[in-house]
């Protein structure tokens, strides 16, 4: 990790304790803090996928958080799920689970659930490599720290948590790891789902993975970033 990037985190993490009111968009008046990003505080983060979220996440769902990051869309899950839903927010990344940690916490979101793990195609551990911007934090056979790991289909087959109705993916290239996992839920419970692809060979992949289940990927048309896609079942 680069002395700057290191400095950029020392500054982060000295100034977390300070929150702030979010100006505008679906989490307006949430309580966030200043050193995540203006783009949280002004309510225009990824605005397509904020959108979308909002438009199909229900009350009661049960939404699987799969790289929740600081928490802004589980927050925001959090709230569309209301009281009779459960958010299960995944995030292995020690700074990144600081701030979710305080965010789920400070806005009162009583039906999330945190765990500091990865999710792929088994249970276990892997490595993960966080010497990369807090949003692109990736597992990779050479990461820096290593993170354990669950499967959606092993949490679910096992009881330690119902079959999600929503799964929000947006794993820094991790995509097809994290389906193979989930490849039972998938067939039996058939949940919608968003998916961000990184790159057009997993793009190619996730396709040919979904469309033999019966899904269809429609391209949200975000702007900037990743191509991230509503996954439905036919």
């Amino acid at each position: 990790m680069g002395q700057s990037r290191k400095f950029r985190e020392f500054i982060k993490v000295l100034f977390a304790p300070i929150l702030v009111t979010i100006r505008s968009g679906p989490l307006q008046g949430c309580r966030w803090s200043l050193t995540t990003g203006k783009n949280f505080l002004t309510g225009k983060y990824e605005p397509e996928k904020t959108a979308m979220l909002a438009a199909e996440v229900r009350p009661g769902d049960i939404v699987f958080d799969i790289g929740a990051h600081v928490g802004y869309f589980t927050v925001l899950m959090s709230q569309a799920v209301g009281a009779d839903g459960r958010v299960y927010a995944f995030e292995p990344r020690p700074l990144n689970l600081r701030f979710l940690r305080r965010h789920v916490a400070v806005n009162g979101c009583g039906n999330v659930e945190i765990f500091d793990t990865s999710v792929g195609n088994r249970p276990g551990t892997a490595r993960l490599e966080t010497r990369t911007g807090t949003g692109t934090g990736h597992i990779s056979e050479s990461g820096n720290i290593e993170v354990d790991m669950v499967s959606v289909d092993a949490l679910v087959d096992s009881g330690r948590l119902p079959a999600p109705t929503f799964i929000k993916v947006d794993v820094e290239g991790g995509e097809m790891m994290v389906l193979r996992g989930a490849l039972r839920v998938l067939e039996r419970h058939r949940p919608r789902m968003m998916l961000a692809t990184h790159g057009a060979a997993i793009d190619r992949q996730c396709r040919e993975f979904l469309t033999p289940l019966g899904y269809t990927m429609t391209d949200i048309g975000q702007v900037e970033g990743d191509v991230e896609y509503l996954v439905l079942p036919q």
